[in-house]
């Protein structure tokens, strides 16, 4: 780092106490453009500030993202690619790592670069597996290339779009993840589009796509304008920065009060360990693929070690693994090859960690025998002869619409089916035993359009809350 970099405020971007340093920020904004290399350094420091945040209080991963989108206006195009390239790099690692908080600062930091960096957004597009991760934001990006008269990018991202639309049309990909696309032709103007738009409408869900389906129809009918519809990217900078920033110093403070009562939660606590596991460099150095639901495995674990073995963390074997993974897991939870293949690492490593920190005598061994079980996880996961009555229907029609993932708010919307199916006939006591009625089911408006206020009152867009599909908040019935 040159003498004139190095005087830079860079001690403010490390600062854990008090309120936002605007001041700092803008003046790594306006030297951004003026001194070569500076970008550079601010990626080394994003970087390093990822290792840091996982266990402390830190913003750098928040305040590069600010600095860039304050200094959008001073940079030539080169510069916004350059920039651009790496903001979208790290949507997408952080959609990997389900990290909701950073996927929303930088698809907002991103798009203040334009259109320049749409070429990197549809190849990191081309690269998802799925719908999951950072998939819509990453689409909504895609906007960006109304913005531009760069017919290369235009049709480029036409045809990305067109090419998701019509596999959704076909039933080769699900109908609700094409909406962003769809508002993406809308913008564009292509009304050669507007049938297929509208029949995508008609086949999608009212909770999870078919007002956006239907705004990006009038688009193109000329019922609506593109200026009912803003972008984060298209308003200052402090708007959309300070409530992320403040959601972010809330999730610092709770992480604080849940170390406190970690401190003193009794050595049984469930919860505590999992937690305690996530705060480790073990759950840090899990790779993306195993990280992605690792939670949702170990709180299950835990859970029902407790309710149905009646054994708590520090009390679990040989004996109590074999009924949870082996009877519980497959009976219980509605997931996939995939997932079940996730099961055997991510429980061994969780028990290795549990040794190490002095909360388990026999970890080791026991990940061992975890390890040895892998191949018979995941065919009693997917053994029909397994299931249980809720995970039979839900896997046997999954035309209900619930979220397999998210198995409380199945297991509830079950839980209701059954009790209001009780004056018909006499209900399984065994398996009726074993519903947790844990997660509401929330109503929802039926057309709630993209960019309104979400009904939760979190105070955040529709699309950025209970409308983003891929935070699986709502039960879709």
């Amino acid at each position: 780092m040159n003498e004139r970099l190095s005087q830079l405020p860079w001690a403010e971007l490390w600062h854990t106490q008090g309120e936002i340093p605007w001041s700092a920020l803008e003046t790594f904004a306006d030297a951004v453009a003026a001194e070569p290399g500076l970008a550079e350094e601010l990626f080394k420091t994003y970087e390093q500030a990822q290792g840091v945040w996982f266990t402390g209080v830190c913003y750098v991963e928040w305040y590069v993202p600010a600095i860039f989108a304050l200094a959008a206006p001073k940079l030539d195009e080169d510069q916004r690619r350059t920039i651009g390239e790496f903001l979208v790099k790290k949507l997408a690692e952080a959609g990997r790592k389900d990290d909701e908080l950073t996927m929303e600062a930088l698809v907002d930091a991103s798009g203040y670069m334009g259109p320049v960096i749409v070429p990197a957004v549809l190849d990191a597009i081309a690269a998802e597996p799925d719908s999951r991760g950072a998939w819509f934001h990453l689409w909504s990006l895609t906007a960006l290339a109304a913005e531009t008269d760069d017919n290369l990018i235009r049709d480029r991202t036409v045809q990305a779009c067109v090419g998701l639309l019509e596999r959704a049309d076909r039933g080769e990909a699900d109908v609700d993840i094409g909406f962003e696309a769809a508002h993406t032709l809308g913008l564009l103007g292509r009304t050669e589009y507007v049938t297929l738009i509208q029949r995508l409408a008609e086949k999608c869900g009212p909770l999870m796509g078919r007002a956006d389906y239907e705004e990006a129809a009038d688009l193109l009918t000329g019922a609506a304008d593109r200026d009912e519809f803003p972008e984060a990217w298209q308003e200052p900078v402090r708007e959309w920065f300070e409530p992320r920033w403040q959601t972010v110093k809330d999730w610092y403070v709770k992480r604080a009060a849940e170390e406190l009562e970690d401190m003193h939660a009794p050595p049984t606590e469930p919860r505590s360990k999992v937690r305690r596991f996530f705060r480790s460099t073990w759950a840090r150095d899990l790779p993306d693929d195993l990280f992605d639901g690792a939670g949702f495995i170990l709180d299950r674990l835990l859970d029902y070690a407790k309710e149905y073995e009646g054994a708590a963390p520090n009390e679990l074997n040989e004996q109590v693994l074999r009924a949870v993974l082996l009877d519980m897991f497959p009976r219980r939870i509605a997931g996939k090859q995939d997932f079940f293949a996730k099961v055997a690492p991510v429980v061994a490593v969780f028990l290795e960690w549990m040794e190490s920190e002095g909360l388990l005598e026999n970890g080791s061994t026991l990940a061992q025998a975890v390890h040895a079980w892998a191949e018979e996880i995941v065919a009693a996961g997917l053994n029909p002869e397994k299931w249980g009555r809720t995970k039979a229907t839900v896997m046997e029609g999954e035309q209900t619409s619930v979220y397999v993932r998210d198995v409380e708010a199945m297991e509830d919307y079950w839980r209701q089916q059954a009790l209001q199916s009780l004056e018909q006939e006499p209900a399984d006591q065994e398996e009726q035993s074993r519903f947790t009625p844990t997660a509401p089911i929330v109503e929802h408006t039926p057309k709630i359009g993209r960019n309104e206020p979400c009904p939760c009152g979190s105070g955040k867009k529709y699309k950025k809350c209970c409308g983003n599909p891929a935070k699986g908040q709502a039960a879709n019935i």
